[in-house]
């Protein structure tokens, strides 16, 4: 067996194994997509099913929910040579032993390893069957732990297993319903372990770094506003997809700025990813449709030809937004709108995988994904509690409106760090009429307030004592109401020093990510939608929604 983990995958799994050792009874890892989670996990079973981790060795189950998956891990675990069980269906099997053959020359399946890996659907179904085996099993794996519910089909396939202590991977541990993974919320995990970020891993050269194209175009235009907790329905990105130009204009950037790149495309139905691969073929390049009603033997074919170049555009219609592994991929195509920063971030993924010779990866996004969720890298906070619902926040991205650049960049910047095109320039393009005009679209900048505007807000911070509060209160509506709006007062002061204390750990963070104090105001007011000075004279009830909210952003 031979299994060469990078130092940061080392650093998880022993993570992994001092939660274990200190009683966590299914610790929860997360790790970016593209960091090589199957790796780290099919290295952490071997480990366990030899006894080199908890002083014994144990029987381990790798839970997963799609044939891609479970092909993909089988695959994983055969390049190290390590014999394992499958419990899929007899096709998904044959065609597993298939794959292995083609990769490594040989099969590893073995019906008697202590490894099993495991399709959740069949598990669930044929429970009777294999309840020995399940009692026998230590450690459950879960792959792909966001799905993973007390109760529901993921939730219900690890109770099977009475006797095991779990583990969960995920690179996105945040579910579309706001329901928490904790315990103690919605889900079965005790204890989160975080990996590095997608930032570092790009800047340490694991991932790949990455260009974004926003194009102008109309689908958004179509698209009918999701419900609260819920994603875009099919019938809404469907309609979408046939009243706007969406065909049209995928395969038009594609030949702009990503000709002949290995390109993954999202789709958002059958009918449109039939569409795209007939404009494409018509336009010369060589494009495949794959969705859940492609045979799997058709599916695999189609991940091959695309592996080995012969297909240059896969289209997909919600197959590949979790665990597909291919390096080469140069190009993702967003056609596809969602409400899930999980889902986003899994689609963009599949271009962030490094190869030898590739220089970056392209993202083109014509559905707002984008502005909905901002850049793949971005600082995010997780939690295995249920997410608090939050008022919408101000759009923190613009779009170059260099035809021939269309990058999204942090409004804090006064130019496009893609192709220098400045901002005001482009608001003047547009129509400004007066440089003091063009100055209050600035997207509220601080710096560029005239002085009697910034001496107006600062003092607003100085806030009356609470001993002058209770004697203008108590002449006016008596001394218990003075008393009170004293108290209240005192309150609201030292409210405000929390809320100032909470803000400046804030901005040591963004000083961290390099910006400056100018560019620190604007992103707070572009981030909470008011000014520092201005979150600083709110109400008591006020200032400490911000300061929870500031709280969360930061994971204080």
């Amino acid at each position: 067996m031979s299994y060469q983990l990078r130092t940061y995958q080392l650093d998880l799994k022993n993570k992994i194994y001092k939660a274990l050792a200190e009683g966590a009874k299914a610790p929860l890892a997360v790790s970016v997509t593209g960091s090589g989670k199957t790796v780290t996990f099919c290295a952490m079973a071997y480990e366990l099913a030899i006894g080199n981790v908890l002083g014994q060795s144990v029987p381990v189950a790798i839970i997963v929910h799609r044939r891609e998956l479970v092909s993909q891990i089988c695959v994983t675990l055969a390049r190290a040579n390590v014999p394992h069980n499958i419990i899929a269906p007899k096709n998904v099997v044959v065609g597993i032993i298939a794959a292995q053959r083609r990769v490594v020359g040989k099969q590893w399946y073995d019906h008697r390893a202590p490894i099993t890996v495991v399709s959740v659907d069949t598990l669930n179904s044929r429970i009777d069957r294999y309840k020995n085996w399940a009692d026998s099993v230590g450690i459950w794996i879960q792959d792909e732990a966001t799905h993973v519910l007390k109760g529901n089909k993921w939730g219900k396939a690890i109770s099977i297993f009475p006797n095991a202590r779990g583990i969960g991977f995920t690179a996105t541990p945040q579910r579309l319903d706001k329901r928490g993974l904790g315990t103690h919320a919605d889900g079965v995990f005790d204890r989160m372990i975080v990996g590095p970020s997608a930032k570092f891993l790009i800047n340490e050269g694991y991932l790949s770094k990455y260009k974004i194209v926003v194009p102008p175009g109309d689908y958004e235009k179509h698209l009918v506003k999701a419900n609260e907790g819920s994603d875009f329905t099919r019938e809404a990105m469907a309609v979408a997809s046939r009243e706007s130009c969406i065909v049209g204009d995928v395969v038009k950037n594609y030949l702009k700025f990503c000709k002949n790149k290995l390109t993954i495309v999202f789709a958002t139905d059958i009918e449109s990813a039939f569409k795209f691969e007939a404009e494409f073929i018509s336009r010369g390049v060589p494009a495949k449709t794959l969705t859940g009603e492609t045979p799997d033997q058709e599916r695999s074919q189609g991940i091959i030809d695309f592996e080995e170049e012969r297909t240059k555009v896969l289209i997909n219609v919600d197959l590949f937004d979790e665990g597909l592994d291919i390096p080469g991929v140069e190009c993702v195509i967003m056609a596809r709108p969602t409400m899930s920063v999980s889902k986003y971030l899994q689609c963009i993924g599949r271009g962030l995988r490094v190869k030898k010779g590739k220089e970056y990866a392209t993202i083109i996004d014509h559905v707002g994904n984008i502005k909905r969720h901002g850049l793949p890298d971005q600082h995010r906070t997780w939690t295995l509690d249920r997410i608090v619902k939050r008022r919408d926040t101000t759009n923190t991205l613009r779009i170059c409106s260099n035809h021939l650049c269309n990058a999204p960049y942090d409004k804090v910047l006064e130019a496009c760090p893609y192709c220098g095109t400045e901002y005001i320039k482009q608001y003047n393009r547009a129509g400004g009429t007066s440089a003091r005009e063009a100055l209050q679209q600035v997207d509220g900048d601080l710096m560029l307030l005239d002085p009697d505007t910034i001496r107006e807000l600062e003092a607003d911070l100085v806030l009356e004592s609470p001993e002058e509060m209770a004697e203008r209160v108590a002449m006016a509506a008596g001394v218990p109401a003075g008393v009170r709006a004293g108290r209240n007062q005192r309150e609201r002061i030292e409210m405000q020093k929390e809320l100032a204390n909470t803000i400046a750990k804030w901005a040591g963070r963004m000083k961290h990510f390099g910006y400056t104090d100018r560019q620190i105001h604007k992103k707070f007011f572009l981030t909470y939608d008011m000014s520092i000075t201005g979150a600083l004279s709110l109400k008591k009830a006020e200032m400490l929604s911000v300061e929870k909210e500031i709280r969360y952003e930061i994971g204080i």
